[in-house]
């Protein structure tokens, strides 16, 4: 929906910060010549993922960001598309730090043969494929999904479908700055400590192979040289390159509800 869309950049952008009273239905049907349906069904989008809030007599007011529902796609997404991108794009990578290690320990303890074959199919995409390619990226996305299912933990399963969308676009530009054989072998020593059972090695080598992944995105966000030091040591440039891919294909207007 173009209308939630363009609202939703403007508030995750902090164009629109917290306590921000948003325009009336009537103002935004004008200014977009959108029905006032649409903008109730945009409105209601928001909402839903904590965006907004709607009272009476008080009008559509943005909450504080404590409040968002941060891992919603479309949240996650929106933040991708910031021209300051690098402090999510951190936190998004410490999150899986966070997780995916300790979720390949737990593979490595857990994972039946079956699961183990759809991993292995998994490597094998990222070999073949061409470098950056669809293909190639949806068998890394497979890899690090499979990995988390195979723990057997529900809620780890979930957390792979729900930040799909934003890893999808952090493994297209990771793809485009490693090379294929180096990632490969990365992705290939997990397999391996994994299929041997081996719990240590496998998060050993899924933090490796994440925090490798995160100077890639980071050196690819910003290929002109202004921030690529390691996350944390200096502060994202106030411009930088938005990732090809799905979100740079979606409208973004900053010069007000025009």
């Amino acid at each position: 929906m173009a209308l939630a869309i363009d609202i939703g950049c403007r508030i995750t952008h902090g164009e629109w910060p917290a306590g921000t009273v948003l325009p009336t239905e009537g103002e935004i049907q004008t200014r977009f010549g959108v029905s006032r349906t649409v903008v109730r069904e945009a409105i209601r989008h928001l909402a839903a993922k904590g965006l907004v809030a709607v009272g009476p007599k008080v009008g559509t007011r943005v909450r504080a960001s404590t409040e968002w529902n941060m891992l919603d796609a479309d949240v996650l997404r929106w933040h991708l598309m910031r021209e300051t991108q690098r402090p999510f794009v951190e936190s998004l990578y410490e999150m899986r730090l966070i997780n995916e290690p300790e979720a390949a320990r737990l593979a490595a303890e857990r994972i039946t043969p079956e699961r183990l074959a759809e991993l292995e199919a998994a490597l094998h995409g990222m070999e073949i494929n061409p470098r950056g390619s669809p293909e190639l990226v949806a068998a890394d996305l497979a890899f690090h999904r499979i990995i988390l299912e195979a723990t057997g933990n529900p809620i780890l399963r979930s957390l792979g479908t729900v930040i799909e969308r934003s890893l999808t676009i952090s493994f297209s530009l990771s793809w485009r700055q490693n090379p294929q054989t180096d990632t490969v072998i990365q992705h290939a020593r997990v397999f391996e400590a994994i299929s041997r059972g081996d719990g240590d090695a496998a998060a050993l080598f899924m933090r490796q192979l994440i925090e490798s992944a995160c100077g890639d995105v980071l050196a690819s966000l910003y290929a002109d040289g202004s921030d690529t030091a390691p996350p944390g040591r200096r502060p994202a440039p106030e411009h930088a390159v938005l990732p090809e891919g799905p979100a740079a294909s979606i409208p973004v207007t900053v010069d007000g509800l025009t």
